[in-house]
């Protein structure tokens, strides 16, 4: 009898812990996950305010040459790069990558991408006009 009721507590000590360790797991799951969505969102705004100010964008990288963390040639292309179209894709990943759950910053990407998705387009058509204006060119020698 003594033996039986050691044997269930032991049964019901591990399965209590087996369950707290998967409360805790994915609780921790959960901030990571909110925690990589806020970190990309913020980085949607940086690009964001680098479109919106270009002289930004130029201080910011200047500073990261001055301070030798980027490269000459990192530099030239960071600043031929596009912030509108960076400012979409971490939106957009913070939508297709941490979703569920529903985060604060999963909501606040949604409506940025609601507020940029008509410039992302009108760029993108202007490229797909560059590219049809190019192919019909004779290609120089």
């Amino acid at each position: 009898m003594f033996e039986n009721n050691e044997k269930t507590k032991n049964i019901l000590i591990i399965t209590g812990l087996v369950i707290l360790t998967l409360i805790i797991a994915y609780f921790m799951a959960r901030y990571e996950v909110v925690r990589r969505a806020k970190r990309e969102y913020l980085e949607g705004e940086k690009f964001l305010s680098f479109y919106k100010n270009p002289e930004l964008k130029k201080q910011y990288y200047d500073e990261k040459l001055r301070k030798k963390e980027i490269t000459q040639e990192e530099y030239e292309m960071l600043m031929e790069d596009n912030a509108l179209k960076n400012a979409y894709v971490q939106y957009q990943t913070v939508i297709d990558l941490f979703t569920p759950p529903e985060s604060k910053w999963v909501k606040l990407s949604r409506e940025r991408l609601k507020e940029i998705e008509p410039l992302y387009n009108q760029w993108v058509e202007s490229l797909k006009a560059e590219i049809e204006k190019a192919s019909k060119e004779p290609i120089k020698k």
